[in-house]
């Protein structure tokens, strides 16, 4: 099986909706214990009514404030009644860090999602088979340029932003300025973290839509 081959899969039927959500998260760490949520990237998609938002809910929109910013992307989805949700790499990190936020955050009634008992998680199959295969696990960006998808990078301080960038760098930044009440500068790098966030979810709807092989 070539390099192309292993990034490429076809969906179990079970796992073929037409109405699907997807969500992908932007942090300042990978420990829910020592970082926290910056923003949160929500995909709504309905095949049969031809039907697609994306959206980016951030820190400096949830005024500084993380278990609004939490809640609301919850309750956003929830409001679309998905029948599955769909991430890339979501079960071992943007649920599982959320998750732990929540138990660290005073909630007044943890917020849950309600479409996780359906997770079609798309790293999963190709983790394993790449793992089967002696190769390495392939990010999103690799998976994506094996099926001709293109993807517009997003820039920041002239530099295109990675995850290490924004965790490292942007974020630590972006907090300081949310803080500090930098309207200006938070509106600034709002955009940037907008876009970025987008692109990811966007991503990984077109990505769903091969593997469902509807694309």
């Amino acid at each position: 099986m070539s390099a192309t081959e292993l990034l490429k899969y076809q969906l179990p039927i079970e796992n073929i909706v037409t109405r699907y959500a997807s969500i992908d998260i932007e942090t300042d760490g990978i420990d829910p214990s020592e970082s926290q949520t910056v923003a949160i990237g929500i995909g709504l998609y309905d095949e049969l009514n031809e039907e697609q938002s994306i959206d980016v809910l951030t820190y400096g929109g949830a005024l500084g404030c993380e278990r609004t910013l939490i809640r609301r992307a919850f309750e956003r989805i929830n409001e679309f009644e998905p029948s599955a949700l769909v991430t890339f790499n979501g079960m071992d990190f943007d649920l599982d860090y959320l998750q732990g936020r929540i138990t660290r955050l005073p909630f007044d009634g943890e917020p849950e999602l309600s479409c996780t008992n359906h997770h079609i998680d798309l790293f999963r199959p190709r983790k394993r088979r790449a793992s089967e295969a002696g190769e390495k696990w392939p990010s999103l960006e690799e998976t994506l340029e094996a099926h001709g998808i293109v993807v517009e990078p997003t820039e920041w301080q002239g530099e295109e932003l990675t995850n290490t960038i924004f965790g490292e760098s942007l974020a630590p930044t972006y907090l300081q300025a949310v803080e500090s009440g930098s309207q200006d500068r938070v509106q600034e790098m709002d955009r940037v973290i907008h876009k970025y966030t987008a692109t990811d979810v966007a991503a990984n709807i077109s990505l769903y839509e091969a593997d469902a092989g509807r694309r």
